[in-house]
């Protein structure tokens, strides 16, 4: 009798703190993707290529919890994101940047709180970043931090300010200035910050936007986290200003962003180092006309590079394309160069998966839909950088040409399967500082399985 009164007291005890959690009403949603490739000749090269194939995978679950009204808990993980038969290691590693193997294969990437205060929408916590206007100059399908945002609607208009901490390497460190406060020679405190202002405007038909950053970074010795040098602290304080506008008028659909950044990249305060300046600006526009079942349209892009003859003392790099930006199958493509790596012998563009950088390119695009659940199209791109990969003997600003060719057919409402083509004119930018290189063409076959919920 009296293991029953524990056993029934247990119960009761469990049902008392599951009762506050239970009336939460819980959400969930997300993806599930599955992507094959096989490229044929990721170093470009005619002597030393070589094939690669392989399929990674992703589960995105999301969890939104209704506290009460007006007052939310939502938060995201990234699941077994891997390459399939890769094995298992001891080792944990950022599977952000394509690591194949299982050892980290849950990775909470967001979480915070949603508050109706004040007549707008506060939000604390990690949340993505670096999203805003078209998907160019974006990552925030990658990227997550440490955020506090507050929308306030007016009518069609929206306003916005938030902080953002820099995620990653920028924190405190005993080692660094913080813990060694009473020590002279260091130049600089650590910190990573973000202040942002901006405004919306929609509409019905169209929307528009101005986002405007304030970047306030300090490093120290080049190294984040164990300074070598007393020489070498700097801070970096430079805004950015970035409009867009998205419209759609009759058969016709535009859309447009602009990135100029400028302020000062690294200004050291030893009196020894030159400080350097940062300018540097980009643009994207892309127009599409729908002539049911048939569409056509073109793209254009400009993203400033980093002048070799300019000196140490001047950055003139745009901002960056953002890892959402995804213009070709092969060149500047950010799931395929995380997985991979760069495409070149020397991974020359964009070896690290950051995005379009130092670029100039058109692209033409038409596709059919011949049935609502079928989408067939094809582009042809042509880029060039728009600086040099440095200042002496580089061969050629050529990247090369692009056809790409795509067909996505949507088997259920929330289950979509792709098959895509790819072949490239690769261009001498590969070829680098040495004109003896033999390049050679490549290709690319993909497919994707996208599932939605």
């Amino acid at each position: 009798m009296k293991k029953l009164w524990i056993v029934l007291l247990s119960v009761a005890l469990v049902m008392a703190f599951a009762m506050p959690v239970s009336a939460a009403d819980v959400k969930f949603s997300g993806t599930y993707e599955a992507q094959g490739y096989y490229d044929n000749n990721r170093t470009l090269l005619s002597t030393a290529g070589a094939s690669d194939s392989f399929v990674w995978q992703r589960l995105r679950l999301q969890t939104d919890f209704q506290i009460q009204q007006g007052l939310s808990f939502t938060t995201r993980a990234d699941i077994m994101e891997r390459v399939w038969g890769a094995s298992r290691s001891s080792v944990v590693g950022n599977m952000t940047d394509g690591n194949d193997q299982e050892s980290e294969n849950i990775k909470f990437t967001i979480a915070y709180l949603s508050a109706n205060i004040w007549g707008g929408l506060l939000r604390v916590g990690y949340q993505t970043q670096a999203k805003f206007g078209t998907d160019f100059a974006d990552s925030g399908e990658h990227y997550q931090g440490p955020r506090v945002r507050y929308d306030y609607p007016i009518g069609n208009w929206t306003l916005i300010a938030l902080w953002d901490k820099i995620d990653g390497v920028e924190y405190y460190n005993s080692t660094g200035p913080v813990g060694n406060i009473g020590v002279a020679t260091y130049a600089v405190n650590h910190q990573a910050d973000k202040y942002v202002g901006a405004f919306m405007y929609d509409w019905g038909k169209g929307n528009t936007g101005l986002l405007i950053y304030y970047y306030n970074i300090s490093y120290d010795a080049g190294s984040a986290t164990n300074p070598t040098s007393a020489d070498t602290g700097f801070k970096s304080k430079y805004w950015i200003f970035d409009p867009y506008v998205k419209a759609r008028m009759g058969p016709v659909y535009f859309e447009a962003e602009v990135v100029w950044i400028t302020g000062t990249a690294q200004g050291f305060e030893n009196g020894i180092n030159a400080n350097v300046s940062r300018s540097g600006w980009e643009g994207y526009a892309s127009l599409t006309y729908d002539f049911a079942p048939m569409y056509a349209g073109f793209t254009v892009v400009y993203l400033e590079g980093d002048d070799p003859t300019a000196g140490r003392t001047t950055d003139t790099a745009g901002a960056g394309g953002g890892t959402d930006f995804n213009p070709c199958l092969m060149l500047w493509n950010y799931d395929l160069q995380r997985w991979m790596g760069g495409l070149g012998a020397s991974g020359t563009v964009n070896g690290d998966a950051v995005g379009i950088s130092n670029a100039q390119l058109v692209q033409v695009f038409v596709g059919v839909k011949p049935v609502p659940k079928l989408d067939i199209k094809a582009s042809f791109t042509v880029a060039q950088a728009d600086q040099p990969g440095s200042s002496v003997n580089w061969q050629s600003k050529n990247y090369g040409n692009e056809l790409d060719v795509t067909a996505t057919y949507k088997i259920f409402d929330n289950l979509s399967y792709m098959v895509g083509f790819a072949y490239l004119w690769v261009g001498d930018w590969f070829k680098g500082t040495d004109p003896s290189v033999q390049l050679s063409n490549d290709y690319l076959i993909t497919h994707k399985l996208t599932l939605s919920f």
